[in-house]
């Protein structure tokens, strides 16, 4: 999740003068996360079922890159995120 941040942190930027989460913006946090993910996941399919977590959890708590943005010290420490790794963890192959 701390190497997630960096990542993060660099999408919203490119997109703080949106206010929404467009396609360009998930793909790009969908290229990010997975290349991130997967390197602790063991496969694509559970990097892909973390990011999709991940993204959903941040689109309903920050509806727009700026919220995001505004937070993104406390990411880390979101419960829902943390959620989200220790589901995809422990699912079936």
């Amino acid at each position: 999740m701390k190497k997630l941040l960096p990542l993060l942190l660099l999408i919203i930027i490119s997109a703080s003068c949106k206010d929404t989460w467009n396609g360009e913006d998930k793909d790009l946090f969908y290229q990010a996360c997975t290349s991130e993910a997967i390197k602790w996941a063991g496969s694509k399919e559970k990097a892909k079922t973390y990011c999709d977590c991940v993204l959903q959890k941040m689109m309903a708590r920050y509806p727009n890159e700026e919220d995001a943005l505004e937070n993104i010290g406390t990411l880390s420490k979101d419960t829902g995120l943390i959620n989200c790794k220790e589901q995809t963890l422990n699912a079936q192959p």
